[in-house]
């Protein structure tokens, strides 16, 4: 199996996600709240990205040193790091050089995996990733890499990277990246509460519903972005 039938399968497997470790997740999440330490999300840092589309040669992304400067100035042993996938593009195969970077990290760390993030769970926990899950409901709110139909209070998301154009019907999702969480790191309470405003500025497509986002960056979304910092 080639990487792109790899990222069309993680990306098949993502349209209705596993609910995995929740309530040992929850339990992390409200102690670490409790003893009134952070917890951030932050999502799609393809901090290695594909030099061209369909060839296999990957290059650090223009914000690599930013973003990850932004986390470890934040980030201390006590607090709890939410990443919502595609830590890099899924032709990137240097593992030794991921780690390096990943393992520098401090605090608690949960990746919630992306269509990108093509390697095997022990992988990233050897990264450090103390859960590595396909989604993760805390407090009535699941948190999944890609925005999903859901009956929960909310569903905090990432790999639209900061279009605000949905192919699944709208109903209760934030995308982290329009908070600027592909540099930075976003205090979860602050992604809470700014779905209600975020949610006035959404565009819906529901000719498109079920359609992937590769097809609609070029169809729809780039006529309705906003600035994301992580274009080239």
């Amino acid at each position: 199996m080639n990487n792109r039938q790899k990222e069309d399968k993680r990306m098949k497997d993502l349209k209705n996600p596993k609910d995995d470790h929740s309530a040992e997740i929850s339990k992390l999440i409200n102690q670490v709240i409790a003893s009134k330490h952070k917890v951030y999300v932050t999502t799609d840092w393809h901090l290695w990205k594909r030099a061209c589309k369909d060839k296999p040669e990957c290059h650090k992304h223009k914000n690599f040193t930013e973003t990850l400067k932004n986390v470890n100035a934040k980030m201390t042993e006590n607090d709890i790091l939410i990443n919502l996938g595609d830590l890099v593009d899924g032709e990137f195969k240097d593992k030794e050089s991921l780690k390096s970077v990943l393992q520098c990290i401090p605090g608690k760390k949960i990746l919630v995996l992306g269509n990108n993030d093509l390697f095997d769970v022990r992988f990233y926990k050897s990264c450090g990733f103390d859960y590595v899950v396909q989604s993760f409901v805390w407090s009535n709110i699941i948190f999944t890499h890609m925005p999903i139909k859901n009956d929960y209070e909310m569903n905090v998301h990432g790999h639209i990277h900061g279009y605000r154009t949905y192919w699944v019907p709208y109903t209760n999702m934030i995308d982290v990246a329009a908070l600027g969480g592909r540099t930075d790191l976003i205090e979860l309470d602050k992604v809470i509460a700014s779905q209600k405003s975020y949610a006035k500025t959404i565009k819906e497509c529901p000719d498109k519903f079920e359609q992937e986002s590769v097809s609609l960056f070029d169809e729809i979304m780039i006529p309705n972005r906003i600035y994301d910092p992580f274009d080239d």
